[in-house]
């Protein structure tokens, strides 16, 4: 069945929609303002829902005999707490042996970590850690020549093998090294001040 329509037929019917849909945008301005003729009570009705809800809850409950207060007391449902104190256990005995290895790996002082006092510094500032000896060696020589005093220190890490730790400097207290990790991070490296 097809409709035809003249063009007078055709703008009186787009003229009727476009004034039902404007009437439709008053009546929301009006609703949404709160100006509506009709008032809800929204609280009144989330009570309502709400008590609704219980109500279902406690039906299901009674058809098919759900006990709440033994769910609380199963020993099987304890797992999580079993769980979670197993891997405390765990963390606290890692971080026992991790301080047991880093006592066995100590490394012997070499001439060159004594400063000008001739006493060992306190603290050091690291600039790198590298596998490689050879980037290691590129590393100082590229400080010493910005006139950085840098050394190499040889680490075993057990279970990842050999670094060679590029550090620059020996401190007596944070302050001196500090002041120099600022001048390093000037020339764009990244530091960290450790114990030496």
């Amino acid at each position: 069945m097809i409709f035809e329509f003249t063009r007078k037929q055709f703008f009186l019917g787009l003229g009727l929609a476009f004034l039902a849909m404007a009437w439709m945008f008053t009546l929301g301005i009006f609703v949404g303002r709160g100006l509506s003729p009709v008032r809800f009570d929204v609280q009144k009705l989330k009570k309502e829902l709400m008590a609704l809800k219980q109500e279902a809850l406690k039906r299901s409950r009674a058809r098919f005999k759900i006990e709440t207060d033994n769910l609380s007391e199963n020993p099987d449902l304890d797992f999580y707490k079993i769980l979670t104190d197993k891997k405390k256990e765990a963390r606290f005995k890692s971080a026992k042996e991790h301080e047991k290895t880093a006592r066995s790996h100590v490394i012997p002082i070499k001439t060159s970590m004594v400063n000008k006092t001739g006493r060992l510094g306190l603290l050091t500032i690291q600039v790198a850690s590298l596998q490689s000896s050879k980037k290691a060696r590129q590393v100082i020589d590229r400080l010493k020549s910005k006139g950085y005093e840098a050394y190499e220190s040889i680490v075993s890490v057990p279970g990842k093998g050999t670094y060679h730790r590029v550090r620059v400097g020996h401190f007596e207290n944070s302050r001196e090294a500090g002041r120099l990790a600022a001048r390093l991070k000037q020339d764009k490296l990244e530091t960290m001040i450790v114990r030496e």
